[in-house]
C-alpha cells in the first residue's frame, strides 16, 4: 500500500476537502461515527509519514484532540450522559480542533513533498549536466579541444555502419622535443594548440580532426580522392610555413584508405598510416647522395 506522500495532490485535496466536510456537515449518530473512524484511520497513516519530530508531535496533539471529541461523542449516544454539560459541549469543540490539525498537517505533507520534489528535480538537472560534462570530457583533448582516441574509435565504428569511404592522414610534428627543450613546454603547448586550429581551418569540409598522441594529429578526409588530400596537404604547409621555420620543425604524414572493406579494423588503417608516415620521417633523415 503506497504511503499518503506517494498520492496524487489532487487525491489529497479531495480527501481533505473531505474531512473538513466531515466535520463542518450535520450527519445522523452512526454516520458520524463511520467518518469518525475513518478520519481517526486517516490520522493514523499520516503518522507513518515520515514527517520530522516536529510534524510527528502535530499530528499527535491531532490524534488525542480528535480522540477526545470521537469519545465524547460517543459517550454523548449513552443515555445517562446524554444531557452531561461537558460532554455535550466539547465533543464538536476537540474534533473540530482535530480536524484543523489533520487539515494543518496535509498542507505541511504537500508542502514537504513539493520541496523534495524540486530538490530531486535539481539534483537530477545537476547530474544530467555533469553526465554531459563528463561525457565529453571522455572524448574531448583537454589541450587543444579536438576528439581524442576513444572519440576516434567511436567515429570508426559509426563510420563503418554508415559505409564511409575516405582517406585517413596520420600526422606527426617533427623535432617537437626540441621545441619543449629550447622554448619550454609552454611553448610547445602552444605550437599544439597553433596546429590543431590550423587543421580545424584548413581541413575540408566533413572531415574529423583528432588529437591521438602527443605530437600526433589524426585527420579523416572524407574524399577518397588522394589528389584531394595531396591538396590540402599543400594548404596545410602554406598555412604553416611561418610557425614551421620559427620552431624549425615540419611534418610528417602518412595516408591510408578506409572504407566498408577495412572499417571493421581500424587498427589496420591506423597501423599503415602510422607506417606510411614512418617511412616518410625516416627519407627526411637519410643521408642525401651526391
Amino acid at each position: 500500500m503506497n504511503s499518503l506522500s506517494q498520492l496524487p495532490t489532487r487525491l489529497i485535496i479531495v480527501i481533505c476537502l473531505g474531512v473538513l466536510l466531515s466535520a463542518l456537515v450535520p450527519s445522523n449518530g452512526q454516520l458520524a461515527i463511520v467518518v469518525s473512524i475513518l478520519t481517526l484511520v486517516l490520522i493514523i497513516m499520516l503518522l507513518r509519514e515520515d514527517f520530522g519530530s516536529d510534524m510527528r508531535c502535530w499530528m499527535m496533539l491531532a490524534l488525542g484532540t480528535y480522540s477526545i471529541g470521537v469519545l465524547a461523542d460517543i459517550l454523548d449516544e449513552v443515555p445517562e450522559l446524554d444531557e452531561h454539560w461537558l460532554i455535550h459541549s466539547t465533543d464538536n469543540i476537540f474534533m473540530h480542533i482535530g480536524v484543523f490539525l489533520i487539515c494543518f498537517c496535509f498542507i505541511k505533507m504537500m508542502t514537504s513533498r513539493r520541496e523534495i520534489i524540486s530538490k530531486l528535480n535539481h539534483q537530477i538537472q545537476v547530474a544530467h549536466q555533469l553526465e554531459e560534462v563528463l561525457s565529453r570530457l571522455a572524448l574531448e583533448d583537454d589541450l587543444t579541444g579536438l576528439q581524442n582516441r576513444r572519440a576516434l574509435f567511436r567515429c570508426f565504428d559509426q563510420m563503418a555502419f554508415d559505409h564511409e569511404r575516405g582517406v585517413l592522414a596520420y600526422l606527426d610534428i617533427d623535432n617537437f622535443k626540441q621545441v619543449n627543450d629550447t622554448f619550454s613546454h609552454t611553448c610547445g603547448d602552444k605550437l599544439l594548440i597553433t596546429i590543431a586550429k590550423v587543421l580545424s581551418d584548413t581541413a575540408p569540409a566533413g572531415s574529423h580532426i583528432y588529437r591521438i598522441g602527443g605530437d600526433e594529429f589524426i585527420v579523416l578526409l572524407p574524399s577518397k580522392d588522394t589528389e584531394n588530400s595531396q591538396s590540402w596537404l599543400n594548404t596545410l604547409y602554406d598555412a604553416t610555413q611561418a610557425t614551421r621555420d620559427y620552431y624549425n620543425i615540419d611534418f610528417s604524414v602518412g595516408l591510408s584508405p578506409y572504407y566498408p572493406g577495412n572499417l571493421s579494423d581500424p587498427d589496420a588503417i591506423l597501423a599503415k598510416a602510422d607506417k606510411a608516415m614512418y617511412k616518410e620521417k625516416m627519407a627526411k633523415k637519410a643521408p642525401v647522395t651526391q
